[in-house]
Formats: C-alpha cells, structure tokens, sequence
C-alpha cells in the first residue's frame, strides 16, 4: 500500500514537470498562469543545478564548514538535473542556469558608473547559455546527454574557462576526475531508468566514483610560517583614491603585526598596493625593503612598463621582498572583458568604454622562492585555470581581489575551481584576498 502511495506521488510529481509548453497569448489570462508554471518549474530545474554553490554560500555566510555528505547528494542533484531535463525545457532551463550561475559577472560596471547595463549583460550571458543548452540536450537519449555532460567543460567562451559542472563535487565525497563525472551520470541514468537488479549497477557506479582519500582528513603541511592577509578595502573607486594613504599605511601595520607575531612570510591580497610602487603615490617603498629584512612580503600591485615603441604597458603584477630584494611576476591570464579584449573586439568597444581591458599579459607563469621553498604564482583568474597546472605544482600562491564582485557566489566558485584544481594535481592553495575569506586549499 506504502508503495502504490509513493508511485502514485512520484507520479503526480513527473506529470507536473512534464506539463507541455503552452504558447503565450496577448489576450488570454489564462495562459499567462500556464507559462508562469511552466517557466517556474524550469527555475526549479536550474535551481537544482547550482543548489550546491549556494548551499556553501550560505554555510559560509554563517562561518560553518559545509558538510560533505550534504555537497554530495546535492551534487548528484545538480548533474540529474541536467541528466533528465525535459527536451522541451532545454532552453528555459538553460537561461536560468546561466542567471543563477553568472549573473555576478555584471558586478564590475557598478564601479564605472554603468550599472544600467547590468540586467543587459546578465541576459547577454544568459542567452548564451541557453543556447548551449539548445543544443546539448538536443536530444534526451544517454549518448547524447552523456556527451555533452563531460564535454560542457571544454567550452571555453573567450578562454573563459568557469562553466565546469563536475566543480559541484570539489567538497564533495566524490572524485573530480572525468572519469568519477561519467561513472556518476551513468549511475543516475541506470538507477532512475531503470528497474530492478539494473538500479544496482547504477548504485554500483556511484559507489566507485566516490574518492577514498575524502573520507579521512589531513592537514596540509606547509614548510614556511605563512599569514594570509583577508583585507575588506570597498571596490569604489572614488573612495580608494581618498582614503589611498590610510589603506596602505594599515596594510604596513599589519605586515609589522605579523612580523612581530613570528610569522616567515605575509601574503597580501590581489591588488592591495594598487598604484605603482615607484609612483609619486607610494611613499612605503623603502619601509617594506627594510622590513623584508625579517619577514618576506607578497603583495599585489600595479606594474608601470614603457616598451621599445614607447608605449606604455599596465601590467597586474605580484611583487616579493625578502631580504632587502624585489622580484615581480606578471599577471598571465587576463581576464576576458575585464583585463583584456579580443583584438577584433577593442576598436568597437571603446567607442563605449575608453580604457577597458587595458592590461597586458606577462610572458610565462613563474615561482618564487621564498626561503629556500617554491611556491607557484596564480593572482585571481589564473588560479582557476587548467594551463595554471599544467606542471601539477606542489605549492601554489594565489592572490585575489573580490571585491568587483561581492556579494554574489563568485568567491565560492572561485574556491571550488580551486578544490577542484588542488584535488587533481595534487596541489596545495595558500589563498590570500580581499572581500572574501582567505584559506588554504588542500587536495
């Protein structure tokens, strides 16, 4: 009896999500509730998606550590609700995914006065994921969605490399590798499918996607006392420039701080000087020199160069004092649309936005050495990005600014991609940042 109950309600749940699409028309009310309902229940699918993003938001916001068990039935969630989108809703789904996923990529145009484009870039990206959508879930046999699962990280729009649905899993229990995603799509469609002994193989499948080294906790061990700094300096630009000296002059006091506290070396935020250290406007220069004599500074600046031609070049750069010395590295990957244009792109844009995408990149990722121990340079984006590890460096230093971006799921997209990273190379993350919480990030 208990049975027939749960079959009928699954039932009456399957027959809600399968309602068909009923065409709008202008003049009947009635159609306005259909297409509401039906669009609402697209929103539940795309809901479900990033449901394990928002869930560590919110764990965050609280200053709890998310549990895993929870991340893990979330994450399967995520990618059923993918797996099993209604061929019909494909689109819709799509285009609320790429709002609940990237509508924080807008943010930045608060701080140039042109937040009225911000719902225009919101649907810009939302469209273009629901036109990813369109087409990979074209059909709803398991070839076809099967594929497009474990190739939808591979799409790269403009090199931007964030829409990777097996990141849901980084905290997870489960293995982040392609072939864990696979095994996982598999067993969803062969436990929901189908019936009987085949549910087995398809609970099978997920039993061998779960990573065993997630069951037990190990520290990370760093060789090196190393403090990460989490500073909250605002975005807006007009007061940055005003409270300038105030800023720097408490980024000083607190490398003092944990110089006097024993610490070996402070890693400062993307960013956090952001004028160039041998401009008129930095006047501490001298004092970090002095102060690199006891402990090594890492920090965040903006780097001046004037090339052959006699143009002049910004570069997004990471400084390193240590006894007395400066080394720099550049910034590699920029980010697309933020820090950089396609070439193609640059006459049209800056008829609107003069200056946008102005820096330039530097030539090849690089170390630092920092006593005698090498840690790998990743300011922000670059830290996300597959080429970044290309080497499976040991130890990585990442740097970032989060303030373009806050509040919003960014920094914990950002965090999973790092997990992410740091779970297939085998990589251990020392993050230091600014708006957003500063962590080390073991595999």
């Amino acid at each position: 009896m208990l049975n027939l109950q749960v079959l009928n309600l699954f039932g009456r749940i399957k027959a809600v999500f399968d309602i068909p699409y009923t065409p709008f028309v202008w003049h009947d009310r009635q159609s306005y509730k259909k297409n509401f309902m039906w669009l609402f229940i697209s929103f539940i699918f795309a809901s479900f998606c990033v449901a394990p993003f928002y869930i560590q938001w919110i764990f965050e916001l609280c200053d709890v550590e998310s549990p895993k068990i929870l991340l893990s039935v979330f994450g399967l969630l995520s990618i059923a609700s993918v797996l099993f989108i209604p061929k019909n809703r494909r689109f819709s789904v799509g285009f609320f995914i790429g709002v609940l996923w990237f509508y924080w990529i807008s943010l930045g145009l608060r701080y140039f006065d042109m937040s009225v484009l911000i719902p225009l870039v919101v649907l810009a990206e939302a469209l273009l994921i629901a036109c990813v959508f369109y087409v990979g879930l074209w059909c709803e046999c398991l070839l076809w969605r099967f594929g497009f699962i474990m190739l939808l990280s591979y799409f790269t729009p403009l090199g931007f490399d964030w829409i990777m649905l097996e990141s849901v899993f980084a905290f997870s229990y489960f293995g982040v590798d392609k072939l864990s995603l696979g095994l996982i799509v598999l067993g969803l469609w062969v436990a929901i499918k189908y019936e009987r002994w085949w549910k087995i193989v398809g609970i099978l499948c997920l039993v061998l996607a779960l990573d065993s080294k997630t069951f037990s906790e190990n520290p990370p061990h760093i060789p090196l006392k190393i403090k990460l700094m989490q500073s909250e300096v605002s975005q807006d630009i007009t007061w940055r420039m005003e409270q300038m000296e105030s800023i720097f002059q408490n980024y000083i006091d607190q490398i003092e701080i944990a110089k006097n506290e024993g610490y070996e070396a402070v890693v400062l935020a993307e960013s956090a000087f952001y004028v160039p250290l041998d401009s008129k406007y930095f006047s501490h220069f001298d004092k970090i020199l002095q102060m690199s004599k006891d402990i090594v500074i890492i920090v965040g600046a903006l780097r001046v160069e004037q090339n052959e031609n006699g143009e002049v070049l910004y570069f997004n750069s990471t400084y390193k004092f240590e006894n007395g010395e400066m080394t720099f590295l550049d910034k590699v990957l920029l980010v697309p649309f933020g820090e950089r244009l396609p070439q193609s792109l640059l006459p049209i844009v800056n008829v609107f936005f003069e200056g946008i995408g102005g820096f330039s990149p530097g030539r090849e990722f690089g170390y630092f050495d920092i006593k005698g121990v090498r840690f790998k340079n990743a300011i922000c984006y670059e830290g996300t990005n597959s080429d970044f590890y290309a080497d499976n460096p040991r130890l990585v230093i990442v740097t970032s600014n989060n303030a373009w971006f806050v509040p919003s799921i960014e920094p914990i997209l950002q965090k999973n991609l790092m997990k992410y990273y740091a779970r297939l190379h085998n990589s251990t993350i020392l993050h230091a940042t600014n708006l957003s919480k500063a962590a080390i990030i073991a595999p």
